[in-house]
């Protein structure tokens, strides 16, 4: 019944329904809360005093949190450096394969292109085969000559097909109405491409693009065939040699030789060390997610529509 010129709707739900709600909410919080612990222990362990860390390796948080890990690994040369050297080849990396990806969806979304079922069988075989490790190492170390060059981390992967097959599904569901317009009006391809469909088509780039800036940050196995100089060692492959193979960067060698001001020794926290480096690695990830988390959503969501 209407009161007020208001008409109420409400879905009367029994006990049974608020039960399995909130059993619900309970479950999914409890679930958070263990795919978010590893990540607070790793933060709490980085931000232990060595003493501390020898008294009671198992703690929740430091009693006297202390940032000396994050100092010590940003005073030395190699860190620094490598992330620069990292966010430069994830900025190139991306950039490159968003703009071949967009391009190779564009021509191949079109019907009137000849050979276009050829190229898309050619291009899917490749998302399920490929020619394996050794003929990989083989064509990129010696016969493009890129060992210990930054552009085997770069152009190898300008290409992805799943991304490719993504880019492709939104660019058909644009109107053909502004091809047709555009070429009325005297526009190239090129007009078309970099005036119409690129600003229509940002939630689907900024989506690729995040995929490719998320692998090639994360990425260190390329980096440990090709690059021989620490010096060109992205930060992920520094991480990985430290934690996992207990192998120390050239500039962390001296930890027992450190003294403060006062000439007094300093006892850090290797573990602490550790994980102070991989907090260092997730953290531009971390903050650059929710920026682009519109995006991204929009992105998978349109380019899922049909293919």
């Amino acid at each position: 019944m209407a009161k007020h010129g208001k008409t109420h709707n409400h879905i009367r739900r029994s006990l049974g329904d608020h039960i399995f709600n909130g059993a619900n909410i309970v479950l999914f919080i409890l679930i958070s809360l263990i795919i978010l612990f590893p990540f607070f222990n790793i933060f709490a362990i980085s931000v232990t005093s060595n003493v501390e860390y020898m008294r009671e390796p198992y703690i929740i948080w430091p009693k006297e949190p202390t940032m000396e890990a994050y100092s010590y690994i940003f005073s030395t040369s190699l860190i620094p450096r490598s992330y620069i050297l990292t966010i430069g080849i994830t900025i190139a990396a991306t950039l490159l394969s968003t703009l071949i990806t967009s391009m190779l969806a564009y021509g191949l979304c079109r019907g009137d292109l000849r050979g276009q079922k050829f190229f898309m069988i050619y291009l899917l075989i490749t998302m399920f085969f490929s020619g394996g490790l050794i003929p990989n190492y083989m064509n990129i170390s010696k016969t493009l000559g890129w060992s210990n060059n930054l552009l085997a981390l770069i152009v190898p992967n300008s290409v992805s097909v799943f991304n490719f097959i993504i880019v492709r599904s939104f660019f058909r569901q644009l109107p053909a109405s502004l091809e047709e317009s555009a070429r009325i009006d005297g526009a190239n391809e090129w007009t078309i491409l970099f005036r119409i469909i690129y600003p229509l088509s940002i939630p689907t780039l900024a989506t690729i693009a995040m995929f490719v800036a998320v692998g090639t940050w994360n990425a260190w196995f390329a980096a440990m065939l090709y690059m021989r100089d620490e010096k060109l060692y992205p930060l992920q492959l520094i991480v990985r040699n430290f934690v996992v193979k207990e192998a120390r960067p050239a500039d962390m060698q001296n930890l027992e030789g450190l003294r403060d001001a006062a000439g007094n020794r300093i006892f850090l926290n290797e573990a602490g060390l550790k994980m102070a480096c991989a907090v260092a690695t997730v953290l531009p990830m971390v903050i650059i997610y929710p920026f682009i988390q519109k995006y991204f959503e929009k992105g998978m969501t349109i380019g899922a529509v049909k293919g």
